[in-house]
């Protein structure tokens, strides 16, 4: 009887584990790495955004400047400004209440044709003018707008809430500005561009753009600040503002107030 044959077994043994210690991380040159490139992303996006937002301010100072000039070839055309139905050399609607001037205050539809109304007492509906003769004003918003689409000056294809916005927030309203209500001369009155929920940023940019100027007097040149709509704020930005806040900003394209 032959004897067993022993085979040797083989048995794996387990790998010992790396102490802690020697267990490979991040070392010091890869987090510079992703710390570095972080940075350069978040520059690109600070960049980016503020290309965006020097751009919306020149779309602004460029919307005002186009719409004066809208308002003057209206009136080298035909003799008075959009919106002076009265021919008095005022606009008509009055710029007194700033909560008025919203977005609300607009036609959100095109009409189908620029109609006058039969007069002054007419209730105002899409696309309506001034009346044809009359000696009152049509205080209407939409009015001036509408002569502006009506005289060639503005595409008729929009609504008036779309031509009026002026591109930084808020719209624009042709009116007439009154710095002596309580008395209400005619001397006191001055046709005006109201512009609501400017930022002082955009505001100065503007006032450099049309007076030549963004200095502390917000208060002397053709634009200014005016937070009651009765007086003018001698500073664009005030104490405890930061050049982000919205001001309500009007523009004399006509005659300047003392």
């Amino acid at each position: 009887m032959s004897e067993p044959v022993c085979v040797p077994v083989c048995v794996r043994m387990p790998t010992p584990r790396r102490p802690r210690w020697q267990q490979r991380g991040f070392t010091l040159l890869e987090v510079a790495v992703v710390l570095a490139l972080l940075g350069v992303m978040t520059t690109i996006a600070f960049k980016s955004q503020e290309m965006v937002e020097q751009y919306r301010q020149v779309q602004f100072v460029n919307h005002v400047r186009v719409l004066q000039a809208h308002l003057n070839a209206y009136k080298t055309t035909f003799g008075r400004f959009p919106g002076d139905c009265n021919r008095d050399g005022l606009m008509d609607a009055p710029l007194v209440t700033v909560s008025a001037l919203n977005a609300d205050a607009y036609d959100y539809g095109i009409p189908t044709e620029l109609t006058a109304a039969a007069s002054v007492s007419t209730t105002y509906s899409l696309g309506l003018l001034c009346p044809a003769s009359t000696l009152a004003p049509y205080t209407q918003f939409n009015v001036a707008f509408n002569e502006l689409k009506w005289g060639g000056q503005m595409p008729a294809g929009e609504p008036n809430r779309k031509a009026s916005a002026h591109g930084v927030g808020g719209f624009a309203f042709l009116g007439v500005f009154n710095i002596n209500p309580t008395l209400n001369n005619s001397e006191d009155r001055f046709n005006a561009l109201l512009l609501t929920d400017v930022p002082i940023v955009a505001a100065r940019r503007l006032a450099a753009a049309i007076d030549g100027s963004d200095g502390p007097a917000a208060n002397l040149n053709r634009v200014r600040r005016s937070d009651d709509l009765v007086t003018f704020a001698p500073l664009w930005t005030a104490s405890g503002e930061t050049e982000l806040k919205r001001i309500t900003v009007v523009v004399f394209f006509d005659r300047i107030p003392p």
